[in-house]
């Protein structure tokens, strides 16, 4: 995983996919951050831990931005079976 990070914000290229050993090295390198980019372009496969993960970002108590490059097709099917394609503004956190 590369990274880049400032004060505010944590960019993390994943050379695979975004499963809970990413969600762990993301979660180790996150600290206070508000915001969090993912390039998700060389990703087949985003899982449950990894939804998970960003839901508890983006709703919780210390809510942080999160942004997702070029996220798989199944990322997509997941939502949308897990109904959160409805809570999650797509449009403001998917980025082509």
């Amino acid at each position: 995983m590369q990274y880049k990070k400032d004060k505010y914000r944590i960019e993390v290229e994943l050379p695979g996919d975004f499963n809970l050993n990413a969600v762990r090295l993301i979660s180790e390198q996150m600290g206070d951050r508000k915001e969090l980019r993912i390039d998700l372009s060389k990703a087949h496969f985003v899982n449950s831990k990894a939804i998970i993960f960003m839901h508890k970002l983006m709703f919780g108590e210390k809510q942080v931005m999160v942004k997702l490059k070029d996220p798989p097709k199944i990322f997509f099917e997941l939502l949308q079976t897990l109904g959160l394609h409805t809570v999650w503004n797509l449009d403001e956190i998917v980025e082509p």
